[in-house]
């Protein structure tokens, strides 16, 4: 039987797999609840969020009254790409 090579996660990566696998589309929820959920940290977890906020595509974090929440408007966030078509867009109005 052989043994598969893996490496261990890291917190990152396991709050990015807690978004993908358990939060619902479009169903905020607080960041005291990804702590109870997850074990880590609430500075952790705020830290984290903000950093797939700036890198990810789908996903979305903001402060609400006295609270921050946390929703994706997808199955799975995913990274944003630095290459994509749309750098070969025109930004001026006329039609061709």
């Amino acid at each position: 039987m052989s043994e598969k090579n893996t490496t261990p996660k890291t917190g990152f990566d396991k709050i990015l797999d807690f978004f993908n696998n358990n939060l619902a589309v479009n169903h905020p929820i607080a960041i005291a609840e990804v702590v109870e959920r997850t074990g880590f940290s609430w500075s952790f977890v705020k830290k984290t969020l903000a950093k797939i906020k700036d890198d990810y595509d789908g996903f979305y974090f903001e402060k609400s009254g006295s609270t921050w929440i946390i929703w994706k408007d997808r199955n799975h966030i995913i990274k944003k790409l630095d290459e994509t078509c749309s750098r070969f867009l025109v930004d001026d109005e006329e039609e061709c």
